[in-house]
């Protein structure tokens, strides 16, 4: 890891007290470690071209900025991105938008030449404010290109605005700082599950987050 590159993100211990716990089955135990892996500072893009893949990178940091959760720790969203669009899609997409792996190829081809036609530069390389002003645009139906309608532009923005959120939150060290428990729904041969479900509830083997009522 280079000065420059962010530190990965730390599982909070009492999250993995529950990982390790017989309310977790070993298959979501390896699907989390596998989450968990640190990130190639040096990621190549097995999917998109380098620009499209910085592209990409930018959009993300716009859509989700990391530090209010994780501080100065970063995922790199785009590498995993990159990482499942190089493999089978779950079969969901708009009708009127191409398969995910196309409509994203697209998609970054026409926000980057919406940054060089408005502002004379790649979308990565132009200010946050710029950036803003192009996506706040696409979401408001506000934009259009050759290839693809307003319509079409916003509804491929939402699903990328998806991606990004699942993408994150799936990683257990984020599930840990939003004090998500979601996966010790049971062992293996056994399921436990929840009794207590709601805004604000809590099992009595649940930690107690910062800011939460004991």
């Amino acid at each position: 890891m280079t000065d420059t590159t962010p530190p990965a993100p730390q599982i909070d211990a009492d999250f993995l007290k529950i990982l390790n716990s017989d309310r977790v089955s070993e298959r979501t135990r390896a699907i989390m470690a596998a989450r968990a892996k640190a990130d190639d500072p040096d990621y190549a893009p097995r999917y998109f071209s380098p620009e499209a893949f910085a592209v990409l990178q930018a959009l993300f940091a716009r859509v989700l900025p990391q530090e209010a959760v994780l501080g100065a720790a970063r995922i790199d969203l785009a590498a995993r991105l990159d990482q499942r669009l190089s493999g089978p899609g779950d079969g969901w997409r708009f009708a009127f938008l191409p398969s995910d792996a196309e409509a994203y190829r697209q998609g970054l081809s026409i926000l980057n030449g919406a940054a060089q036609a408005r502002f004379g530069h790649d979308f990565a390389v132009i200010s946050e404010a710029r950036q803003d002003e192009l996506l706040h645009a696409i979401d408001a139906g506000a934009l259009e290109a050759k290839a693809w309608s307003a319509q079409q532009l916003s509804a491929w923005f939402s699903d990328v605005r998806a991606d990004a959120v699942q993408l994150f939150i799936s990683h257990p060290a984020v599930q840990g700082r939003l004090g998500i428990s979601a996966i010790a729904n049971g062992g293996d041969g056994f399921f436990q599950g929840f009794t207590a479900m709601g805004e604000g509830v809590r099992e009595a083997w649940e930690p107690v987050r910062a800011g939460d009522e004991a």
